[in-house]
């Protein structure tokens, strides 16, 4: 679809709203009418009620009076994004029970039979029962509405009362309330932090105790009372130290008489000696054996170059020589035996002192196992103390708070005595009215319409799947009704109107219906014609004349045929007798055809009244005498246009459909409902007629809507078109 269509979619659907509005015009006017009314009666029964109006500051927090500024119940808020939290909670607060209760009791309004609205009972039992049922605060909350300034602090607190001096003395009790209630709930759960923290700085001295005596019992059992743990560690971890280095020299002696040991030992397995071990060279007399030793063996040597071997000499320096030796291996023997014996005491030693390390080791790894224990008493002590601390400081900052009644809200402007009713008000209520009213009219106009099943326009008549041919206005409804009345009589007749005003818009409307007929079979010549609508008073009549007129100011020859058998019409538009006609032609083949048409003041349109009305009007139409008596009238005519009774009523205009070339079915607009119209349809069909299409009659074009298209198009300048003219423009137009 594109934006054209849109728009002209669009336009549409207004055209329709508004079409509908204009309508039921009157019904809108009514409604509002009504509403507007209603409303006056109820405003002006309805009791003054003045408003009353404090103004109050709620500031986001409190003075901070305390240098910790920890407030037990914060008043306000410091925190930007909960701002309009606060102070939507405010609102709340204000009209709530609970301020309201303190406002009842403070100024008696429980008692106050005026303002509980029983003081107008007579009976004092009634009174009774009211005053016992009444809730002074819930009246009191009703009354009571909270309006904030914007961009600002400020609220307005407003109360509405019957009495103005009461509601001024309402809004300040309230104001004063709702104040006195916020530092009253700060000091309040002051109080009870201060009760709370007492008990728990109690259990927190008890269980500080507790961890004293705790810690002090591990010391006592680990004999470290004159010092704390670590310094006995740091005590057992020095001696450990110094243990361990006496054992590495121990042991480092050990190892070295061990080796001098092994040494004099391979030394005297091999027979030396010269052994040079220091504990040997360190000793005079094997020093001095030693040298004994050495000038003897240079005696020898001295002798055994002047003796041979055996010499007395030699064999004397000999056993010289053998007893300095025997002297040297005992020295040296009572040597070994010394340093077997250092050796031996140097072993005791180290294994002693391996074992005092090993008991400074156990110590100090007991001491470790300990550490955890000790250290978790010692925490534990630490933490309570410092709980302890905290509650004691914060006991004092709530005992200072509970004392203290620095408050965020405080009262900027005291109500004065309004002079003026709050309401009702008419102006505002009149408005309102005004505007439900339109909207409730609208919506009922829209309503009517649309339970309106009658038909309207043309787009109804195309979605029954029906050819539209065009509408015929109302008499009523066309401008110059006045220019074109008969001259002489000044009456309008509806059923002769084309005729006597030819040169009409409706003259025009029927000229465009006739020229597209004649374009709906362009191929077959379009002899009979037959006019039926569904129901009576349709104007099927009037569109028979119209239509007959119209062909016959064309050239032809046209007969109209009142084929109503029973209600005919068609001889009193024409100022006839209806003593023969029809009936005669079809019960009597003899009778001639001129001896009972009528002329018109038409030129060219003849009519056939019904004549003397049959007692069986279907089943004469059903013979085969009506179908020669047809034959014989499309010898002699160029159109035979048959003026039939309603489809939905009698089954005549089916069967004389039968035998025309076409029907035209009309449709009397805002007044046969579509259902009618499909009935109707479906009859002709079902009797297989061929429904050439469907008019929309007595169309009022003056209303908004659908007509007025057919009427600016006929219309111009304020005139009438030309009969050419018109005829020409129409038939370019549906062509």
């Amino acid at each position: 679809m594109t934006t054209t269509e849109a728009q002209g979619e669009e336009r549409a659907r207004l055209g329709h709203y508004l079409n509908a509005v204009w309508k039921h015009k009157w019904l809108v006017l009514g409604f509002v009418g009504l509403v507007m009314t209603g409303t006056v009666l109820f405003t002006q029964r309805q009791a003054r009620v003045f408003e009353a109006t404090t103004s109050v500051v709620i500031s986001p927090s409190a003075p901070q009076i305390l240098a910790s500024g920890r407030e037990i119940t914060p008043l306000g808020t410091g925190n930007y994004w909960h701002t309009a939290e606060y102070f939507e909670t405010q609102y709340r607060i204000i009209k709530s029970r609970q301020v309201g209760k303190i406002v009842v009791d403070r100024l008696g309004l429980d008692r106050d039979l005026d303002f509980l609205g029983i003081n107008d009972f007579e009976d004092a039992e009634q009174k009774a029962r009211a005053l016992a049922s009444a809730d002074a605060v819930t009246l009191l909350t009703a009354r009571i509405s909270v309006e904030p300034v914007e961009e600002s602090h400020v609220v307005l607190v407003k109360v509405r009362d019957r009495n103005p001096e009461r509601a001024a003395r309402l809004a300040d009790a309230v104001a004063e309330a709702y104040r006195d209630s916020n530092v009253d709930e700060k000091v309040s759960k002051a109080g009870e932090a201060v009760v709370w923290l007492n008990q728990q700085a109690a259990e927190a001295g008890k269980n500080l105790r507790d961890a004293e005596d705790a810690l002090l019992a591990f010391k006592r059992e680990n004999e470290i009372l004159s010092a704390s743990l670590g310094d006995k560690q740091n005590l057992v971890s020095a001696n450990l130290q110094d243990a361990q280095k006496r054992l590495r020299d121990l042991r480092d002696e050990t190892g070295r008489l061990k080796s001098m040991r092994d040494q004099l030992a391979r030394a005297g397995a091999e027979g030396s000696t010269g052994v040079a071990l220091e504990q040997v060279l360190d000793n005079g007399l094997i020093q001095r054996l030693k040298e004994s030793l050495v000038q003897l063996e240079n005696e020898r040597r001295d002798l055994l170059k002047r003796y041979l071997e055996g010499h007395p000499d030699i064999e004397t320096a000999d056993a010289k020589i053998a007893r300095v030796k025997s002297a040297i291996a005992e020295e040296v023997k009572s040597v070994r035996e010394a340093l077997e014996r250092k050796y031996q005491v140097a072993l005791e030693a180290e294994r002693s002192q391996e074992a005092e390390v090993r008991s400074i080791e156990k110590q100090a790894g007991q001491l470790g196992a300990k550490e955890l224990t000790y250290l978790r008493l010692e925490e534990a002590v630490r933490q309570k103390k410092a709980l302890l601390t905290s509650l004691q400081d914060r006991l004092t900052e709530a005992e200072l708070q509970a004392k203290q009644r620095a408050n965020n809200v405080s009262i900027l402007d005291r109500a004065l005595v309004p002079t003026v009713a709050a309401s009702p008000r008419l102006f505002v209520n009149l408005s309102v009215a005004m505007v439900l009213g339109l909207l409730g009219a609208l919506g009922l106009a829209l309503l009517v319409d649309s339970l309106d099943a009658s038909v309207k326009s043309q787009e109804q008549i195309e979605q029954l799947g029906l050819t539209f041919l065009g509408i015929i206005p109302t008499v009523r409804g066309l401008k110059g009704v006045k220019k074109h009345r008969f001259e002489g009589t000044g009456n309008v007749n509806p059923d002769r109107y084309v005729l006597d005003h030819p040169h009409s818009t409706a003259a025009e409307c029927v000229r465009t219906i006739r020229t597209n007929l004649l374009f709906m079979a362009p191929e077959r010549e379009l002899k009979t014609l037959l006019i039926a609508s569904a129901g009576p008073r349709e104007g099927k009549t009037s569109t028979s004349v119209n239509i007959g007129a119209t062909m016959a100011m064309s050239g032809g020859r046209v007969l109209l045929i009142d084929s109503d058998l029973r209600r005919p019409r068609l001889h009193r538009i024409f100022d006839m007798t209806n003593d023969v006609g029809l009936t005669n032609l079809i019960m009597d083949p003899n009778v001639e055809v001129k001896s009972v048409v009528r002329p018109s003041r038409i030129e060219g349109l003849d009519i056939l009244c019904t004549g003397p009305l049959p007692p069986n009007p279907a089943e004469l139409l059903h013979t085969q005498a009506f179908k020669r008596t047809i034959a014989r009238l499309q010898e002699q005519y160029d159109r035979v246009i048959f003026d039939s009774p309603p489809l939905l009523a009698v089954t005549d205009a089916q069967i004389i459909g039968q035998l025309c070339d076409g029907a035209v079915l009309v449709v009397r607009a805002n007044e046969t409902s579509l259902d009618m119209v499909r009935k109707a349809s479906r009859l002709l069909k079902d009797v297989n007629v061929n429904i050439l299409g469907t008019l929309l009659n007595n169309v009022d074009v003056t209303r908004r809507g659908y007509g007025q298209y057919y009427y600016r198009y006929y219309r111009r300048d304020g005139g009438y078109y030309p009969e050419g003219e018109g005829t020409s423009a129409a038939a370019e137009t549906n062509s």
